[in-house]
């Protein structure tokens, strides 16, 4: 490369970076943006001065809207809860996907009371990133997590624990007495039917049991708390006999271990009890989905914002007969003679099988053939004219006035999308511009 090539390449990027500087000088004073506190505005803008350029990332990536995700916990605050309802963002499992690092933040300036997560890793994410609001760990710990975690605060920080048993609380208390300190715990309870982290205070030896705890020193109950199985169910009934059981329970267990009602968070509402249930709010929901802008149900609000876009690019386009099969099994075969791009996305990134369609240029295009590991194949022969390689396509997210949404097409298979949202290398996800004027 000669001194005038590197020169120009260097004056380009200057140019580019002056028009970034420029546009998020100006942003503020978009009227849209204005709108927004000037921490998050400060926050997307030091995520856009780290990230890539928007023409010089890979062909396949994702996008985060994290105004997106400021809105939809604003919404359920503001719209769905009592303002003495707190309200725990469950940002468990790299927040859904999305990025912990990305949005954690921005959940803490929306006014988040709590956190929900599982996993150690994020525990030490979230100290590095200097959280403030109390975490709570969704999921029975092993000892060695315990361990772990409670002998290295200066690493992971404080978490309050879930403990659904009692030889579990034994063992907090003996960390916690060795350590000279206080570890916080949520007691659950298995009246919401899930069979999985909750003393069963149906089975009186159980119930006998939690009486120990009086006797533990340096854990502290700051929390009751169940998880309804059949929340989502077409009939509630079954949600709503769980609620008073648990009320029920929770009385109890306030009275025989002399706790204090003020000082104890009741928590049962997931995503579903908290559009479906409103006397299940009690002092806190736990929502992870809805503020992820997934409607699931059919409950949710129409405002709810999706988080992530989802682009790639036309590889090649290539034209077969009428009669051609396509894809592994030849299960589809093309009904006219066609043109089919080739999409650089497929089962590798954890792209659900039943892809129904893509935006190419604002248009629906369908997806024919099974979807290989690499590769997923467009119909374009509608417009194949009018495109190129190297045109923008959208898995899902929004192309001019056309939006492809998870739910659309993928209800049923929500699990799936969640495993492709992990998937997709973290090299290939990025944050969405505030818009220049």
């Amino acid at each position: 490369m000669n001194s005038q090539t590197i020169k120009s390449s260097n004056f380009v990027l200057f140019i580019s970076a002056l028009l970034i500087a420029m546009c998020w000088a100006i942003a503020p004073v978009n009227a849209k943006a204005a709108s927004y506190p000037e921490p998050l505005l400060n926050h997307i803008a030091d995520w856009n001065k780290n990230q890539t350029a928007k023409q010089h990332r890979p062909d396949t990536y994702i996008e985060i809207n994290q105004r997106a995700f400021y809105d939809n916990i604003r919404l359920v605050k503001t719209k769905l809860l009592d303002k003495d309802t707190k309200l725990m963002v469950v940002i468990k499992s790299d927040a859904y996907g999305h990025g912990l690092e990305i949005l954690g933040n921005v959940a803490e300036i929306a006014g988040a009371d709590y956190f929900g997560i599982t996993e150690n890793h994020s525990l030490k994410i979230m100290k590095e990133m200097n959280l403030s609001i109390p975490i709570v760990r969704l999921r029975l710990a092993s000892n060695n997590e315990l361990l772990t975690v409670h002998s290295n605060l200066d690493v992971y920080g404080e978490v309050e624990e879930m403990v659904g048993n009692i030889q579990m609380a034994k063992f907090l208390s003996k960390l916690a007495v060795k350590q000279g300190r206080i570890i916080k715990i949520h007691l659950n309870l298995n009246a919401g039917g899930m069979s999985r982290n909750g003393f069963d205070m149906n089975v009186p030896a159980i119930k006998k049991q939690l009486l120990l705890l009086l006797a533990l020193k340096n854990i502290h109950v700051v929390g009751i708390m169940t998880h309804f199985s059949n929340a989502d169910a077409a009939n509630i009934d079954e949600t709503r006999t769980a609620l008073a059981i648990f009320e029920e329970q929770a009385n109890w267990l306030i009275e025989n271990l002399h706790l204090k009602r003020r000082d104890i968070l009741l928590h049962v509402a997931n995503t579903s009890t908290t559009l479906r249930l409103p006397e299940a709010h009690l002092d806190m929901v736990r929502v992870g989905s809805l503020v992820f802008g997934e409607k699931l149900e059919k409950e949710a609000p129409a405002a709810l914002q999706p988080l992530m876009s989802v682009y790639s690019k036309v590889g090649q386009i290539n034209f077969y007969p009428k009669g051609s099969s396509v894809g592994y099994g030849s299960h589809f075969t093309l009904q006219r003679d066609s043109y089919l791009a080739n999409i650089p996305i497929g089962k590798v990134n954890g792209i659900p099988s039943d892809l129904i369609e893509v935006l190419i240029g604002g248009k629906r295009y369908p997806t024919v053939g099974n979807m290989s590991m690499n590769t997923t194949m467009v119909d374009i022969t509608a417009a194949w004219e009018k495109i190129a390689s190297g045109d923008e396509v959208v898995i899902f997210g929004k192309q001019n006035h056309e939006e492809i949404r998870v739910e659309d097409h993928w209800l049923s298979s929500i699990s799936d999308v969640h495993t492709f949202i992990g998937q997709l290398n973290r090299n290939a996800r990025f944050v969405e511009s505030l818009p220049c004027k």
